[in-house]
């Protein structure tokens, strides 16, 4: 007779079949969508739904979904009384998005001096040298992009893909809200310095060293960003 083991059926399959999408297009309607409430063409408040945006960017609702999806895990958008809407200004929103980041990145630079390889290394340096040269020319566009893809290869070169990804996420929350709702223009040779600063302390592996000072770099920015913000000042991270 056969055992009771032998005489369980298996268990019956409960998970369809994934419909083919394109990552791509994700990427491409998440970018549209997070620059829509960057400038304010979906104003802070607004309520953003699946149909509506498909119908606006001529897309199905899948990729516009999962853009969704991202969007309110980073923090850019937010549960509301009828579905997701477009997050407040807020000082408290940015104060926690700078001090989020600066751990994440703190810890991003600790493991990527002790982990980076020569060509990550080398690319480290040459992005400091190139921010720092933009912010000196007054070039502030591409300061802007070069300063993202610094702190983007010192967060890839600390081996980690979640903390890659994790930054990256805090990234872009920080630029959104500081694009959005603070409107300052301030001297970006420091930042350009303190990039180069960096860099050397990565690329010698000065473990220690890199994560403070990437900590100290993004917790003077997030207080200037604040006392920017237009309102009451609160205390910076």
């Amino acid at each position: 007779m056969p055992s009771s083991a032998q005489q369980v059926p298996p268990a019956p399959a409960v998970l369809e079949p994934l419909p083919a999408r394109s990552d791509t297009l994700t990427s491409l309607v998440f970018i549209a969508i997070r620059d829509r409430i960057v400038d304010a063409s979906l104003p802070p408040g607004s309520r953003v739904g699946e149909a509506m945006l498909a119908a606006q960017l001529q897309v199905s609702k899948t990729p516009v979904r999962e853009a969704l999806l991202r969007l309110r895990h980073i923090g850019l958008v937010e549960p509301g009384r009828t579905g997701l809407r477009v997050v407040a200004p807020s000082a408290a929103t940015i104060r926690a998005a700078f001090e989020l980041r600066s751990v994440l990145e703190s810890a991003s630079g600790r493991y990527a001096a002790s982990r980076r390889t020569d060509r990550e290394a080398s690319r480290i340096r040459r992005l400091a040298d190139e921010s720092l040269d933009a912010a000196l020319a007054g070039s502030v566009a591409e300061f802007l992009e070069l300063d993202r893809a610094f702190h983007l290869a010192i967060a890839g070169a600390a081996g980690n893909p979640a903390l890659c990804r994790a930054v990256g996420d805090s990234v872009v929350l920080t630029l959104a809200l500081r694009q959005r709702d603070v409107r300052v223009d301030r001297d970006l040779v420091p930042d350009g310095r303190e990039h180069v600063e960096i860099a050397t302390h990565v690329v010698r592996g000065a473990a220690n060293a890199a994560a403070g000072k990437l900590e100290d770099h993004l917790c003077r920015i997030g207080q200037l960003v604040l006392a920017a913000f237009p309102g009451r000042p609160e205390t910076g991270p």
